[in-house]
């Protein structure tokens, strides 16, 4: 059986949502990521003019590493930081990944003292298996779904939503975690496996409530950190 310990890390996203779009100026983001983090963002740099009426949430700014493991996207409605899993990148734990993300956010919030109301923590992670569908089926359904309708699934996915306030020290409101485990084909030679994301993240609703310093943004994605892998562990186990 599948446990958490058999899933790698490939994909990981932290956002910020800035309601103010009016303070958002292309060359302060250029200037500000590259005055800290100019040696990392040495790849494609990308800096386009906003179109009159263009939605908010298009970035305008796009900066990649050399090797385009981990690129930022910054537009007047929201920040993005990500990594991704790049061949044999030297990067291999969840936490590591995260960090190399949240201290570009970090710096960031406390440089330009931008409002930030609400934040986002995205993972995805991969595991190898023969038969991917039957695995979630076997994991998931009772013992007569497997015999009938899921006996015979090509593919397979679940999909999960909480709404629930953490137990957590600096951590007073509500958030979403949303799980999907799928069935998948992945990589260049299209291998069989199952992809779990998972993405956490404050209430949309609540976007004008917030209002999350330097501080507050390290202790979110703290947050979401151990909340994503207690949820792993809970959906697949370890077997003792």
């Amino acid at each position: 059986m599948v446990t958490w310990q058999d899933f790698a890390i490939s994909f990981v996203q932290t956002a910020m949502v800035t309601p103010d779009h009016s303070a958002f100026v292309s060359g302060r983001v250029v200037a500000t990521i590259m005055r800290e983090f100019g040696d990392r963002f040495s790849g494609v740099m990308q800096v386009l003019p906003i179109p009159q009426g263009a939605p908010p949430e298009i970035p305008v700014v796009v900066l990649t590493t050399g090797d385009k493991s981990q690129s930022l996207s910054a537009g007047p409605a929201q920040f993005i930081c990500t990594w991704s899993r790049i061949g044999s990148n030297a990067i291999l734990t969840f936490d590591q990944a995260v960090h190399q993300c949240l201290e570009v956010l970090e710096y960031y919030v406390r440089d330009t003292r931008v409002r930030v109301g609400r934040l986002s923590l995205v993972v995805q992670r991969t595991c190898p298996s023969e038969n991917p569908a039957q695995t979630l089926i076997q994991r998931f359904c009772t013992e007569e779904s497997q015999r009938e309708p899921f006996n015979r699934s090509a593919s397979f996915e679940i999909h999960n939503h909480k709404h629930y306030k953490p137990v957590y020290d600096g951590v007073d409101y509500q958030i979403n975690s949303w799980v999907r485990c799928r069935s998948r084909l992945v990589g260049p030679d299209r291998s069989p496996a199952i992809v779990v994301a998972q993405d956490l993240n404050t209430i949309a609703g609540e976007t004008s409530q917030h209002q999350f310093d330097a501080d507050k943004v390290r202790v979110f994605f703290a947050m979401a950190s151990h909340e994503a892998e207690a949820i792993i562990q809970k959906y697949f186990p370890r077997r003792e």
